[in-house]
């Protein structure tokens, strides 16, 4: 089987060298993420490790919001010599960016630290999440600006810079923070998020540091705020709502269930998700060049990256699938007897997601090649869908009901994009091996 996987092309070279620089941090990062799940769920108990996940949660679905698609977008720009070649700006694109996101991201601040209470006894039912959401405000702020900084430096192709600051060293900051505070200090958790703060802050100031100064063109092409948002709008769409449809399950299972078995959930969709770094560490890489190979018209090379990125993906992946599946019980016992009540949602967010890293360069082929809005359109549709099975299958199944609801919602979005891709663009965006090579 591997036999076939001859790699002789040096795009294909390029491609495995950074990607596996990127994946090198993704893989560091994942092993901090379940050192730190491992931590919080033991020594502060499922609940806190609930909580928890229902801030990191809305951090996320928030920040698609407040960034209006304008992250997704400084990839395309950034990669694209008429924006930025060469280490020199030639538009006002980030300038116009960072003010957008600003005063958005400073609106939202401002509602949740008012509403904190409210939010905290009638969305979520846990008065203690009030703590919580009164240092959100702060974190918020940094973490929206560390997205767009860490996308930027993804669309220059500063990949180790990404690498390192997208994730891995707040990830890195966190984990020793808190070994820290709960043995030397206070074992409260209010001080998990204070530790959450700094770690985000650090990483924040540091990626600030790497994309200021800006060194620009004597004489700057001007990008008006409306076009902006006009181009952006429809990537925040199509690239994010992908990332609700993963998210929006936790903060449903928060507003039928209890922060205990969010936490135990929160654990299961991790170990379900090996996969998806996968497609993440290679997309890092792939989709500047998507996009770079798509704009010079360069047709045959535009579709070899797909197709052997496809079939290297699904390589990786599978055996991970299959151990995943085979041990799933003894993984569970490991974190303790009560989250063998997610093993059924965990085999079946295993299987979806597998479906997704296989299939999950589609977002990015669409969103580089001038197709967002299309995508846009399958995940709004499929992201409501994911919201409505949400209401109705948790509170009957609990964590299965999300897991379903989730995993339907995955899959669906990806064979439509499949399906599109291959009429518009004439490529299969997903290696089918049984088929071979005939497919593309």
């Amino acid at each position: 089987m591997f036999k076939s996987l001859k790699i002789s092309d040096q795009q294909l070279q390029d491609i495995i060298k950074k990607g596996s620089i990127v994946f090198l941090f993704y893989a560091l990062n994942l092993v901090l993420v379940y050192f730190i799940s491992i931590f919080i769920s033991k020594y502060y108990g499922p609940e806190v490790y609930g909580r928890y996940s229902i801030i990191k949660s809305l951090i996320l679905i928030l920040i698609i919001i407040a960034t209006l698609g304008l992250n997704t977008l400084a990839i395309k720009l950034s990669s694209n010599t008429n924006h930025y070649n060469e280490g020199v700006f030639k538009s006002d694109f980030f300038n116009k960016s960072y003010l957008i996101i600003l005063f958005s991201s400073i609106i939202i601040s401002v509602f949740i630290f008012l509403k904190k209470k409210w939010i905290a006894l009638y969305i979520f039912k846990d008065i203690e999440l009030e703590k919580y959401l009164t240092i959100f405000p702060f974190l918020f702020i940094a973490a929206v600006f560390l997205n767009y900084n860490s996308n930027l430096f993804k669309g220059q192709g500063r990949f180790l810079l990404f690498s390192i600051l997208s994730s891995f060293l707040n990830s890195l900051l966190l984990f020793l923070a808190i070994l820290v505070v709960y043995h030397f200090y206070s074992k409260d958790e209010v001080f998990l998020m204070i530790s959450y703060l700094v770690s985000i802050l650090i990483s924040f100031i540091l990626s600030t540091y790497y994309a200021f100064p800006l060194r620009r063109d004597s004489v700057l092409n001007k990008t008006s705020i409306k076009k902006l948002i006009s181009t952006s709008f429809p990537m925040m769409l199509s690239s994010s709502m992908i990332y609700i449809i993963f998210s929006i399950d936790i903060l449903m299972l928060g507003f039928f269930d209890t922060s205990k078995n969010v936490g135990i959930y929160r654990i299961i969709t991790q170990i379900a998700s090996i996969n998806a770094i996968f497609v993440i560490a290679f997309g890092t890489v792939i989709g500047p060049k998507i996009s770079k190979l798509y704009s010079e018209k360069k047709v045959k090379e535009f579709k070899n990256i797909i197709k052997t990125s496809s079939k290297l993906i699904f390589f990786i992946t599978l055996p991970i699938l299959i151990s995943i599946l085979l041990f799933s019980t003894k993984i569970l016992l490991f974190f303790g007897t009560d989250y063998l009540k997610g093993l059924y949602a965990l085999i079946l967010l295993s299987i979806s997601q597998f479906f997704f890293a296989i299939t999950g360069l589609v977002d990015i082929i669409l969103n580089m090649t001038g197709h967002q809005k299309f995508f846009g359109k399958i995940t709004t549709v499929t992201a409501v869908l994911n919201l409505v099975f949400n209401m109705l299958l948790i509170p009957k199944y609990g964590m299965l009901g999300a897991a379903i609801a989730t995993g339907f919602s995955i899959v669906l979005t990806n064979i439509f994009a499949i399906v599109y891709i291959y009429k518009k663009l004439k490529v299969l965006s997903v290696y089918l091996p049984f088929l071979g090579n005939k497919t593309y």
